[in-house]
């Protein structure tokens, strides 16, 4: 759902990323495009708006940024990518150092996966499971304090891949009356 996270402190992709990084073996974290969308030019990378004419929710074209935008879900599909180390206890011999500081060699011992992978997808989908759930509490107790008591017509339009706005989407009187759509530039005055 749209909403969950916060601007600053508790930023959902933050959130996201500590819980994925402290599974064993995760060494790398991105989220949308990630690294690849630095490799981008700003238009390029980013995530336009538009109305869904079906359910009227508020939309977004390409999802580059993983369902999350300025540290809020935005109701999209929320991706990560989690990148993992190999297995470094293995049965071959390796070169050590005890703690007396003697050089020695160890040959790894007992059950250890030669991968990791079999294992790491159901942590990371448990991980993130956990993380949007401990968010969705937030955002209950939070809203549940100041709840939204606005007309229907009056707030905002819903967002994501499940919303559905009622009545369809949104008529835009100017739009309607022969202006045209309305042109919001954020540069002018």
């Amino acid at each position: 759902p749209a909403g969950l996270g916060a601007p600053v402190f508790d930023k959902l992709e933050a959130d996201l990323a500590k819980a994925c990084m402290s599974i064993p073996a995760a060494k790398g974290f991105e989220s949308g495009d990630g690294f690849a969308g630095t490799l981008l030019s700003g238009k390029d990378h980013n995530d336009e708006f538009y109305i869904d004419p079906e359910t009227g929710a508020t939309r977004t074209k390409t999802n580059r940024s993983g369902g999350i935008q300025g540290g809020i879900s935005n109701g999209e599909n929320i991706v990560v990518h989690v990148a993992f180390k190999p297995t470094s206890t293995i049965a071959k011999a390796q070169s050590t150092v005890t703690r007396d500081g003697q050089e020695v060699e160890l040959r790894g011992k007992g059950r250890h996966d030669p991968c990791v992978l079999p294992r790491a997808v159901p942590m990371v989908e448990a991980m993130v499971a956990l993380t949007l759930v401990d968010a969705l509490m937030c955002q209950q107790a939070q809203c549940e304090l100041f709840p939204n008591e606005a007309s229907q017509d009056e707030r905002p339009n819903p967002m994501g891949t499940t919303a559905k706005r009622e009545g369809g989407p949104k008529k835009n009187d100017l739009a309607a009356a022969g202006g045209g759509p309305i042109g919001l530039r954020v540069d002018e005055e």
